[in-house]
């Protein structure tokens, strides 16, 4: 028997209470005199406003802890400042937290997306509570916040579908808060159908903009492989908390090892799984993530994966390229660092590597500056670099709406490839005189 939607609220209700009261007794358990951030709400006193120095604080309790405690640690007291002071202030608590804990800022889209699960419980209008997320760490805040609405609601038809995302179709905005809405989509489809990917995928099929559609299969394939490489992920968390048994009833906490044994997340003696195995309209958006795959595989091996993308359909060796330069962003935020890993995979698909690098940092970081650093430390080929700035240029076509703004970005190119960032940001390749 499928939950009912209210059902499904109470058990949303009941597992985010879980991870909130679990994560707050170990929290309560690591010293005395603890309240939240050190500074919070014992003795009259009042929860520090200031997110830098709610950091410092974060680091000096949590910091010294490791693996799954510090986790913990860090999850609760964002919590808890979750509740006080809401999600934006929250959000920029995480911006300088992960400035200070190299750990924090490695798994910082984790607790983003903890951040978005939470913060959709305290006000389940998705339109209000996007408006307090921020694009930081990929934009996981905006993905929490679609994946708790599905485990929420329930019966994602093609009409609660095309509806979710609609207040963000407005001529006047650009695409990149209706992406983060449809790419969360796709991971809250696929949590909703237990990590049945297929299931998934066929619900992103009811939408009827190809954009939309790609969107949307892209966030399934990301949902698709964190499950499966990390599942302790909080979506993942929240999804195990609210398994039913075949009457309806609640069964309490439910392992990762619940989801539906039907379907087979990753194989180890494939690199190209899941993508080997899909339908070819599948396979743009399963190989802009499969490196991701080949490296949980290969125990991080960026040349190994290289080589693996070389054995990709030789349609998909740029895409799985592209990918490759993706992944490259989880290992180093340093431009030059960036650039020498691509550099020591494959020479006939390097410039694919850049383009993924390029478009990961600005959605990293929801800013185009951050993109054009990356380029301008490209030295080996001319090609390359070209490619390098038109990918960039897509980006702030979907980052920014207005044209004028799109020119003034790509303006600040090294002057030779102006023309080529303003090509990808659709504004013709002249520049303005």
């Amino acid at each position: 028997m499928t939950a009912t939607p209210k059902h499904r609220r109470t058990l949303l209700s009941a597992a985010i209470v879980a991870i909130l009261v679990l994560g707050l007794a170990v929290l309560m358990s690591l010293g005395g005199g603890f309240s939240l951030f050190d500074l919070g709400s014992r003795g009259g006193r009042e929860i520090a406003k200031d997110p830098g120095t709610a950091a410092s604080a974060l680091v000096e309790r949590c910091g010294d802890l490791a693996g799954q405690e510090k986790i913990d640690c860090y999850q609760a007291a964002l919590s808890g400042r979750l509740g006080a002071l809401g999600v934006r202030p929250t959000m920029h608590t995480l911006d300088s937290l992960v400035v200070r804990d190299d750990d924090a800022a490695r798994d910082a889209h984790v607790y983003a997306h903890h951040i978005g699960i939470e913060a959709y419980q305290l006000s389940p209008d998705v339109a209000e509570t996007f408006s307090g997320c921020t694009e930081s760490f990929s934009s996981g805040c905006y993905h929490g916040v679609i994946q708790a609405y599905f485990e929420d609601r329930g019966n994602p038809d093609a009409e609660v579908l095309e509806e979710l995302c609609r207040p963000y179709k407005r001529a006047d905005q650009s695409r990149w808060i209706l992406f983060q809405c449809v790419h969360g989509m796709g991971h809250g489809l696929t949590m909703y159908h237990d990590h049945h990917l297929p299931k998934a995928l066929e619900a992103c099929d009811l939408l009827g903009d190809f954009w939309d559609r790609e969107s949307c299969y892209g966030g399934a394939f990301m949902e698709n492989v964190m499950g499966a490489t990390s599942p302790h992920h909080p979506a993942s968390v929240l999804a195990a908390e609210t398994k039913d048994d075949s009457n309806g009833n609640e069964i309490g906490h439910a392992s990762h090892d619940a989801f539906d044994s039907a379907w087979k997340a990753i194989d180890p003696d494939d690199p190209h799984y899941p993508c080997s195995v899909m339908d070819a309209r599948y396979h743009q958006q399963c190989y802009l993530m499969q490196t991701s795959v080949m490296l949980h595989h290969n125990g991080g091996d960026l040349q190994d994966a290289s080589a693996s993308c070389d054995g990709a359909p030789a349609n998909m060796r740029p895409t799985c390229h592209q990918s490759l330069g993706r992944s490259v962003t989880a290992y180093t935020k340093d431009p030059e660092t960036a650039a020498g890993h691509c550099e020591a995979g494959s020479t006939e698909y390097r410039g694919w590597c850049y383009v993924g690098v390029v478009k990961a940092f600005v959605d990293w970081t929801a800013r185009a500056e951050s993109g054009l650093d990356f380029c301008h430390v490209i030295e080996d080929d001319q090609d390359y670099k070209s490619m390098c700035y038109k990918g960039l240029g897509e980006e702030i076509a979907t980052l920014v709406a207005d044209h004028e703004t799109r020119a003034s970005l790509c303006a600040q190119a090294e002057e030779s490839f102006v023309a080529t960032c303003r090509q990808g940001a659709q504004l013709g390749g002249k520049a303005a005189s």
